[in-house]
């Protein structure tokens, strides 16, 4: 037996005999489809029910008297949560910077109890969120989040306009989209691209539109999104051109960070960043805005390309000099 088929029987269990105290061992265990014998070893295991050390009666009491059974929970079990002031404060303040993608009329709901709980605590004629100053996240999130959420679980396709930085254009596309995956604090879609006729991993906040179009697909019975949202990383590029840049060791703990299955050491104490595009866009734009720590590496066609861009950024500041 799993861990969850196990608690929901733990919880049956303990459901059944708080509401008939001092039921007969038989009745108990016809009633959870058990044999007696199998569910006196289960009780034995609720009644260590706790924290560590898990010490029997920690938190439930439950025991077997002239073949009845009853249960008595602790305390704190018989009353409602309770927040401090302080507590209560702090989740409320916390509620306000969380992500809009997530069920953002439950959160408004939430933060109404919340303000309902503890009105009486401060100043009442000024909004606890004016009274602190939060440095709320400014990464952009698409307001498109429920919208692909909902086609996921429907298997609807959606089109969307989709603004590539390899190729610094936007092209719409039709994508059959399986996943959506948070990581480093960026979201991503992962879906079948219907343009390129393959696997593709979109970037959320360079979604520009997002149109659920009613048609649905075929879930393919192979994809395992679980399986799939823990091996891939949105550091990983696609391209036909291998790129490797250079970054010294002022930025090389940044670099780490942001790409850290693409990073090797480099001799030179410093870190190389391998990616993979079809257009050298992204990357020598990455160079120079990185520059004088960054230097590109390889191919040659890319390093000349950022050679010709540096050329220019030098010429246009001389005229304006």
């Amino acid at each position: 037996m799993n861990v969850a088929n196990r608690i929901n029987r733990v919880l049956s269990i303990l459901s059944i005999v708080s509401q008939n105290q001092g039921i007969t061992v038989d009745e108990l265990a016809a009633k959870v489809d058990m044999k007696p014998r199998t569910l006196m070893k289960e009780l034995d295991f609720i009644s260590l029910v706790g924290k560590p050390p898990f010490k029997p009666d920690d938190y439930v009491d439950i025991y077997v008297d002239n073949r009845r059974v009853f249960v008595e929970f602790d305390q704190k079990l018989n009353r409602p949560l309770r927040f401090t002031k302080p507590e209560a404060i702090a989740i409320l303040l916390s509620l306000e910077l969380l992500d809009p993608e997530v069920d953002m009329a439950s959160v408004q709901s939430l933060k109404k109890k919340m303000e309902n709980a503890i009105k009486n605590s401060v100043d009442q004629y000024t909004p606890l969120k004016e009274m602190v100053l939060l440095d709320n996240p400014t990464r952009l999130v698409s307001e498109y989040f429920s919208i692909i959420r909902e086609a996921i679980a429907c298997h609807h396709k959606i089109k969307i306009d989709y603004y590539s930085l390899n190729k610094n254009q936007t092209r719409p596309r039709i994508v059959r989209p399986y996943l959506l995956n948070k990581n480093l604090g960026n979201w991503y879609l992962t879906g079948y691209c219907e343009l390129r006729r393959d696997l593709r991993t979109f970037r959320f906040e360079r979604i520009q539109s997002v149109e659920n179009t009613g048609k649905q697909f075929k879930y393919p019975v192979d994809f395992d999104a679980l399986k799939y949202g823990k091996e891939q990383s949105p550091e990983k590029f696609s391209g036909k051109y291998e790129v490797k840049i250079y970054f010294d060791s002022y930025l090389a703990p940044w670099i780490r960070e942001e790409w850290p299955s693409r990073v090797t050491d480099s001799t030179e104490n410093g870190v190389i960043l391998t990616t993979y595009c079809d257009s050298f866009e992204f990357s020598s734009r990455l160079v120079l805005g990185s520059s004088p720590h960054a230097r590109p590496l390889s191919p040659e066609k890319f390093v000349t390309k950022v050679e010709t861009e540096a050329r220019k950024i030098i010429e246009c500041m001389e005229k304006t000099g």
